[in-house]
């Protein structure tokens, strides 16, 4: 089942990320896609980008054909790599995290930005078509890691690492799942996770007040209606009816 992030511009999740608590403002989206290899059919990803109470730019990556939730921190990098370069197979040695490493190139993609909302930088420009590289980085003592670097999101001297999330650590890091059904619109999926907190008092939204205005409303006039004798429970009992003519008709007139 194909899967759609759960997020929304300008809202905060909060967690914890390496045994320290953090914050994160989600500031906007881009959606890439591209032509499934051998198919007709497209593939798309979401790329989210958050800015931590630190001010640090991380990417949340949803790859919608796969299901898998992708965490990116930018790692510095020297000299700077430039993707539009790069090809299968690529090697050099360079220095990540300050540290010699060996990277390799083991994937290109090449995709169309199909569109994006929020706030996106564009250090060298906004594009219409992005090419991302997989990178194998090796460093002195065999460790093996993936990192990324991609045309859109390209910063001088910087590429991103990649952690996978699971559904347990979206939990950890963000404080809830970041991803939904296709199929479940995201309002039904925001008030679902809404709701239970209104309840219990602990919603900061401005609409927890009106939520419980209209409980109230909504039980005063039950109220009202059952205490009513016209309402729903006449004080008699039972089904109210009213006495006809044995003569038939509307008891108005004389029969014959």
């Amino acid at each position: 089942m194909s899967v759609r992030g759960d997020l929304r511009v300008g809202e905060t999740l909060r967690g914890s990320l390496r045994k320290k608590r953090r914050s994160y403002t989600v500031m906007g989206r881009v959606v890439l896609k591209r032509r499934a290899q051998g198919g007709r059919r497209f593939v798309k990803r979401e790329q989210w980008r958050l800015i931590d109470d630190e001010g640090q730019e991380l990417w949340l990556e949803i790859r919608r054909d796969t299901n898998k939730v992708v965490l990116h921190e930018p790692v510095p990098v020297q000299p700077a790599i430039d993707p539009l370069t790069l090809e299968v197979g690529w090697s050099r040695q360079l220095r990540v995290r300050g540290r010699p490493c060996t990277v390799e190139v083991t994937n290109l993609r090449r995709s169309e930005i199909d569109h994006e909302t929020g706030a996106v930088n564009h250090p060298n420009g906004a594009l219409t078509t992005t090419t991302c590289a997989e990178l194998r980085v090796v460093d002195a003592h065999g460790s093996i890691s993936t990192m990324v670097v991609d045309a859109h999101r390209l910063h001088t001297r910087e590429i991103y690492s990649e952690t996978g999330l699971s559904s347990s650590k979206q939990y950890k890091v963000f404080g809830r799942p970041v991803t939904r059904p296709w199929w479940i619109p995201s309002f039904m999926r925001r008030f679902w996770r809404w709701f239970p907190a209104a309840i219990s008092g602990a919603s900061r939204s401005d609409w927890a007040p009106v939520f419980w205005i209209v409980l109230m409303f909504v039980a005063l006039v039950l109220a009202e209606l059952i205490d009513n004798d016209d309402g729903f429970f006449p004080s008699g009992g039972g089904v109210p009816f009213r006495n006809r003519s044995v003569y038939g008709g509307g008891g108005g007139g004389v029969g014959k």
